[in-house]
């Protein structure tokens, strides 16, 4: 191992990692960066207990280093010491954990360190530690590499420069490497409980996630991140050894993930492993077959994630759904691709051709077109039939009218014009109420459930507010048989559309098509939801308010919000 190297200002914690004598065989390894207290901007609220993700990791028999409150040069020093220690094959797991001020730009998100002034896309580099630099290191121990991103509390209140944003976005995932991104709490409580629990696979891991917790990358279905020794050694034709536990690890990320580069990456590491005859034969199978110069092809593409992201739009546009538009291409990615060569009559590889890539954008810019037209025309009808039952119940003229329009058009042209004309009437009515009714009135209107209004009017069966009541009961009495449906839709939203940047992109494209979604800032509030289940009204979707991946491709139909 090289000398070890100090930074002034780095925390005693991590220049105990830094120099740490070499090991016998490889460990694995945990590196935990936390950032809380920053000079340029307000304290990060909500970042993760680093002595309690360290005690996590700890207990399922990693070696835990990090530290707290790192400048910008520390941040660097502490991925350099971990480069050096991963290119030596020091490393068998890794797990790098990182949690405070995070700044998106539009290719790349940092940890701000706690010196960070006034950053902009020119400055972040220098100011904090590349989300895509740390995802890039971890892709060299591919199948046994978890990241976790843990943004502090409010971070869309953090002041940027030039070309960033606060928050998460942008980055990219190596193959082979699993991302986590989300809040502290329910981050800390998903990595002890799944990720971490013996034989849970990354696969199951993913899918007991929270809402809030985004989980992408190498999601295999038979590979746990951490495993008990008696199962892997019962595995082995030699068990025991922390080297042979090591190399079985690895064989299995290299043979889940199945390309020739990873099963040249297994031999570089044991060339004279259990399953380096196994090995050679399958890159020599991969190379003497079309599908590896499919890949090579792909390959040359050199498309980003977000080129990868607009892959996946267009095949979900043209009807094939690759089970996800996050900019990482895994199983369903692999499946839609050769279901789209299919129809063309394409060799089914899996892996994109230029020639396939230029057919796939213009027919989806076709379709993008059509379903644009159809949208446009469903939403003249729609406009058209709200003005004319607007005038056939007197136009909010009378409270009956007021309440019909509100039943048939809750998100409609006049929906807010008729709200206040019944508010007004509301409260007229309970000026004039007697004090019982009213005070109960009131906290039934607090209370707002459904067996609240029927109590109310079963104990004022002549009252005033009793159309009120009938009219909101019958709207919970909706909601409730939809339940099922909208819970569903803003859990798959928490996956499409889980950070700020990409709201925000979603608030322009429907006040670009004239769907006032409010104030443009990223925040999903009342307006926003209505102006979402306006949209899905007009592109005959199930009518959420939730941005579902359907709606989200829908959004970006016409390419407007895509990078050139």
């Amino acid at each position: 191992m090289k000398a070890c190297r100090r930074s002034p200002g780095l925390a005693v914690a991590l220049a105990l990692l830094l120099c740490h004598p070499a090991v016998a065989w490889s460990e694995s390894l945990a590196l935990v960066l936390t950032n809380t207290n920053y000079r340029g901007y307000d304290d990060a609220e909500g970042v993760a207990d680093r002595r309690a993700v360290a005690d996590e990791f700890e207990a399922a028999g990693f070696r835990v280093i990090g530290a707290s409150d790192l400048s910008g040069a520390d941040l660097h020093e502490a991925a350099i010491e971990l480069r050096d220690a991963v290119q030596g094959g020091e490393v068998d797991r890794l797990a790098i954990v990182l949690s405070g001020h995070f700044v998106a730009g539009s290719t790349d998100s940092w940890l701000l360190g706690r010196d960070a002034e006034e950053v902009s896309a020119i400055t972040a580099g220098a100011a904090g530690l590349s989300v895509s630099a740390i995802t890039g290191l971890a892709g060299a121990a591919p199948g046994r590499a978890l990241v976790v991103l843990m943004p502090a509390r409010e971070e869309s209140d953090l002041p940027t420069g030039y070309g960033l944003t606060p928050g998460l976005s942008g980055f990219d995932v190596p193959q082979g490497v699993t991302v986590a991104t989300g809040p502290a709490r329910e981050m800390q409580r998903w990595i002890d409980r799944s990720i971490l629990t013996s034989g849970v696979s990354l696969a199951a891991a993913a899918q007991a996630a929270p809402d809030a917790v985004q989980v992408t990358g190498f999601l295999s279905d038979r590979i746990s991140f951490v495993t008990t020794d008696a199962a892997s050694e019962s595995a082995l034709p030699s068990p025991g050894t922390p080297s042979a536990l090591a190399e079985l690890s690895f064989w299995d990320a290299a043979r889940d993930i199945g390309s020739a580069s990873a099963f040249e990456s297994y031999l570089q590491r044991y060339p004279q492993g259990l399953f380096a005859d196994e090995a050679r034969a399958r890159i020599a199978e991969i190379r003497t077959t079309p599908q590896r110069q499919a890949e090579a092809g792909e390959a040359a593409l050199a498309l980003n994630r977000e080129a990868r992201r607009d892959v996946q739009r267009d095949l979900s546009l043209l009807g094939f759904d690759p089970r996800g538009v996050d900019g990482v291409f895994g199983p369903g990615s692999r499946a839609a691709i050769r279901a789209h060569q299919r129809s063309l009559g394409l060799p089914e590889t899996g892996f994109l051709s230029a020639e396939q890539l230029r057919v796939l954008r213009r027919d989806a810019a076709v379709r993008a077109a059509e379903l644009e037209r159809q949208a446009q025309e469903r939403r003249e009808l729609e406009e058209a039939q709200d003005r004319a039952y607007w005038n056939s119940v007197g136009r909010g003229q009378d409270e009956a009218g007021l309440r019909a329009y509100l039943q048939r058009y809750p998100d409609g042209l006049f929906a807010d014009l008729a709200q206040q004309r019944l508010d007004q009437i509301d409260e007229d009515s309970r000026q004039n109420a007697a004090a019982e009714e009213r005070n109960l009135w009131d906290r039934v209107r607090q209370q707002d459930s459904a067996e609240a209004y029927r109590q109310f009017m079963q104990a004022f069966p002549d009252s005033t507010f009793n159309e009120a009541a009938r009219a909101r009961l019958t709207q919970l009495e909706a909601e409730d048989g939809n339940r099922a449906e909208v819970d569903a839709a803003r859990a798959e939203e928490a996956q499409v559309a889980g950070n700020q940047i990409v709201r925000a992109l979603v608030e322009q494209r429907l006040n670009q098509v004239g769907l006032a979604p409010g104030a443009l800032d990223g925040n999903f509030d009342e307006e926003t939801r209505r102006a979402i289940r306006r949209f899905q009204q007009a592109t005959d979707l199930p009518v959420t308010g939730y941005v579902t991946q359907a709606t989200m491709v829908r959004l970006l139909a016409s390419g407007t919000l895509r990078r050139d």
